[in-house]
């Protein structure tokens, strides 16, 4: 997962009463150490460094970014300091090493016990999992995962329970040698595949010693995507970017019967039908994320069948709860979510002063082109844009929040997205989350607006 996907899950995630366990893992792979991390650097590694030195109490900014600035470097700086080495704020080998080595200490008996219940047992922390398992998660199941991968001789790096750009790979190596799809993702196929070799493999008996079919999953109906008049049978198959079969066709089918897709129908799952399940999820009114699983999957039949109640029902579900209360929308149409979600794909974005497109956004370009996605027409410049809006006491998920730097007024504002957190172009940064808090920040804020 790219260090851009993981900032996305944390901004969507730091609205949500519930946090999402992909933006908080606590442990790291054997890649980080690799190469020395320093200021400046924006890295995949420096997500991990900032991950370990949270599980130590190091690093406390509500977002690890992948980006190496004076918080991280701070962090590592007290890091340094507590552990009696020199203190440079930068992570080099030494101070990596001993990052890592005290981390894999304080799990090395919670690991070897989990180790040896799921070796025994299918019945473990894997079995139990109904979710998907990938980059970001961490936990008893994916100790689990990483020692039946190292049994089968995919996983050759310590266990850590924290599914890192390592066991990725390791489970992508395995996908392939057994003719699963390779995506990297511990779903109901792969765990099921994974689960039932190795059970195979540790029986003492001839009769279970033969391994099991190719791919041993649970049966998944061919029905996932029904056409109109029908009604969709269970289904846990997830769809996304690099899927295909007949599941992917008959999803392509029903967008472009719902006026979503307008290309040949393929049976592959790529960028123009991420963008078209996106599409369809924007006019929905629920999470925007390109992906389809079973709530997209829900209105998608609703839709096909006409059933606007059912699609309305869709919109809430207990895990999308707003920590901070959403002023209601004044325009038809308009849902703070996606608006969240939409600046929440373009973090990493470069800074381009006078930018309005994706190419480069200065902060109030970047601010117009998400309303505008959502279909609110916005001034153009920050002064323009304080000016349109009402003020609030206290900024909800989805208000601008405006800032006093270079010049007196406000010349900087960004979309507030919950948890004192906000979203904007800095021109040192780019499209990224901030927290108000920051030293900088919190004494340059003005206030907040409304323009929704």
């Amino acid at each position: 997962m790219s260090t851009k996907s993981v900032v996305k899950k944390a901004v969507i995630s730091s609205t949500f009463a519930t946090g999402i366990v992909l933006t908080a893992p606590l442990m790291v792979d054997a890649a980080l150490g690799d190469q020395p991390l320093k200021k400046g650097m924006n890295h995949p590694d420096v997500k991990e460094l900032q991950e370990a030195l949270r599980a130590k109490g190091y690093f406390t900014f509500h977002t690890s970014t992948g980006f190496y600035g004076t918080i991280t470097e701070e962090a590592v700086r007290q890091f340094q300091r507590t552990h009696g080495i020199q203190t440079t704020g930068v992570a080099n080998t030494s101070t990596l090493n001993l990052l890592l080595s005290s981390n894999s200490q304080n799990r090395q008996a919670t690991n070897t016990q989990i180790a040896s219940s799921s070796t025994t047992s299918t019945s473990g922390a894997l079995a139990q999992t109904t979710g998907l398992l990938r980059a970001g998660s961490q936990g008893q199941a994916v100790t689990e995962l990483q020692e039946r991968l190292k049994e089968a001789g995919h996983f050759n790096h310590q266990v850590t329970g924290y599914f890192g750009r390592v066991t990725q790979s390791a489970l992508r190596d395995y996908q392939k040698k057994h003719g699963l799809t390779i995506d990297g993702i511990a779903g109901p196929q792969t765990i099921s595949h994974i689960l039932g070799r190795t059970t195979a493999s540790q029986a003492s008996t001839p009769a279970q010693s033969t391994p099991p079919p190719a791919q041993p999953a649970p049966t998944q109906t061919t029905n996932a995507v029904p056409a109109s008049g029908t009604t969709a049978t269970t289904n846990t198959q997830v769809l996304r970017i690099g899927a295909s079969g007949a599941t992917v066709t008959q999803l392509q089918e029903a967008l472009k019967q719902l006026g979503h897709f307008d290309h040949r129908v393929t049976g592959y799952f790529g960028s123009v039908t991420h963008s078209a399940v996106r599409s369809f999820q924007r006019s929905q009114q629920i999470t925007v994320d390109g992906i389809v699983g079973p709530q997209t999957l829900r209105a998608i039949e609703a839709a096909a069948n006409g059933d606007t109640k059912t699609v309305q029902s869709e919109r809430q579900i207990k895990s999308d709860t707003v920590t901070a209360q959403p002023s209601p929308p004044a325009q038809q149409g308009f849902n703070v979510m996606n608006l969240i979600a939409d600046a929440a794909d373009l973090v990493g974005t470069p800074y381009l002063w006078g930018g309005t497109t994706p190419r480069g956004f200065d902060c109030s370009g970047f601010i117009q082109y998400v309303f505008r996605n959502q279909g609110v027409s916005i001034p153009r410049t920050a002064a323009q844009q304080w000016a349109a809006g009402r003020s609030v006491d206290k900024p909800s998920v989805g208000d601008l929040v405006f800032f006093q730097t270079y010049t007196n007024g406000p010349s900087h504002n960004g979309i507030y997205i919950g948890n004192n957190q906000f979203i904007h172009s800095g021109s040192s940064t780019g499209v990224t989350v901030t927290s108000m808090s920051n030293s900088y920040w919190s004494q340059r804020y003005l206030g907040a607006k409304r323009l929704h």
